[in-house]
């Protein structure tokens, strides 16, 4: 059962990597250039999506490009 779920956490780093490293990072290099919101939308919902995704591509294939 524990082997089973860190076999999972695991196979769901990139993912979580994409959530909670990349998505922030993106947030705060926008806003040193002054870009808060693009076509309407918050960086932070912004990010989140693009980085989400990114990071559940990369979990579901084992590679980030």
């Amino acid at each position: 059962m524990l082997a089973k779920l860190l076999e999972w956490f695991l196979g769901a780093l990139p993912f979580f990597f994409g959530l909670a490293f990349l998505a922030p990072l993106s947030v705060q290099i926008m806003a040193q250039f002054g870009v808060t919101a693009v076509g309407g939308i918050d960086m932070w919902t912004l990010a989140l999506i693009i980085f989400g995704a990114w990071g559940g591509v990369a979990s579901w294939t084992g590679r980030w490009i």
